[in-house]
């Protein structure tokens, strides 16, 4: 009986040893194909990491220069904004003086038409005279 667990012992130890065996080959090969692929990675990640800092630092220059275009339209619409009121002060300043000028336009307008009248009507009865004279 002692034989029979021996040999019981010894078979699975033996079929112990050959998983082991194969597990360790197949580890071998993944461990080979890993080293490969960690090998190529550093090969393409390489010249990507070497360019990194020349990006970053064109990255930073680009949004310098949008924070600075940024401040130039904060200014720009700044000095719109200030036009578009002195136009409009100044519009409403030629409304004032041209609606003044209308008031003393038509008063001047008026008072010429009178007068033309009255020295039409001066004129004319003397002229009437002096032509019934004759």
């Amino acid at each position: 009986m002692d034989t029979l667990f021996l040999g019981i012992i010894t078979l699975a130890t033996v079929i112990v040893i050959i998983v082991l065996i194969f597990v360790l080959v197949e580890l071998r090969q993944t461990i080979r194909k890993l080293r490969e692929f960690i090998d190529t990675t550093e090969t393409s990640l390489k010249p990507t990491l070497d360019e990194l800092p020349h990006t970053l630092r064109g990255i930073r220059h680009i949004t310098e220069n949008v924070s600075v275009a940024t401040e130039d339209v904060k200014t720009l619409t700044a000095s719109v904004r200030q036009t578009g009121e002195n136009i409009y002060r100044v519009s409403s300043c030629i409304e004032a003086v041209t609606s003044t000028s209308m008031v003393h336009m038509s008063g001047l307008r008026a008072g010429i038409k009178t007068g033309v009248g009255v020295l039409l009507r001066s004129i004319a009865p003397k002229h009437k005279k002096q032509i019934q004279r004759r």
